[in-house]
């Protein structure tokens, strides 16, 4: 099974680029990517318009919360840090047209609930708002919109002596 933070980015890709009665929730059409490194380039934003990555910023664990009533760690509190960023060319309008996507990105999560996840607290901490000029012909506009999601996983027992081969239990018991 994937990472829980490998599921959360594409349900939040799949969210921004699924279409709804025929349209699309964002200007980015489907040009939505679970990556920081999606292939984006300047000549795509002028052809086919905005693109809007997805990527984890961070992630923190709360131990104080992971343990259950006998004392074992049943589940891990993870709070994750993640970032919607919409790029598009920029222009007179560029501050215009990044709060007109990021508006249409806070709808999109408008009653979210993260599949497989469905506990999971989620809350808009803060926009990045950036014009890149460096190494592009025309400024590429960015807002990344950084969203806290609050959620819980299983623990990772340790492995026993009955759960692993025969030579690991030898080497384990000083053999």
């Amino acid at each position: 099974m994937a990472h829980p933070r490998k599921r959360i980015r594409e349900a939040f890709r799949a969210r921004l680029a699924e279409s709804v009665d025929g349209e699309y929730r964002t200007a980015a059409q489907s040009r939505v990517y679970a990556s920081r490194m999606a292939p984006v380039s300047e000549e795509e934003l002028k052809e086919d318009g905005p693109a809007i990555l997805v990527y984890a910023r961070m992630e923190k664990y709360n131990p104080e919360k992971d343990y259950g009533v006998e004392g074992d760690a049943t589940y891990i509190e993870r709070e994750l840090t993640l970032v919607t960023e919409a790029m598009l060319l920029g222009g007179e309008t560029v501050d215009d047209k990044l709060d007109d996507i990021a508006e249409q990105m806070e709808a999109a999560f408008e009653g979210f609930v993260i599949p497989g996840f469905e506990s999971a607290r989620m809350r808009l901490l803060e926009s990045d708002i950036d014009v890149i000029t460096d190494q592009v012909k025309r400024p590429v506009g960015a807002i990344g919109l950084v969203w806290q999601i609050i959620y819980r996983t299983e623990w990772r027992p340790r492995a026993t002596a009955n759960d692993i081969d025969a030579a690991m239990a030898d080497f384990l018991a000083g053999r």
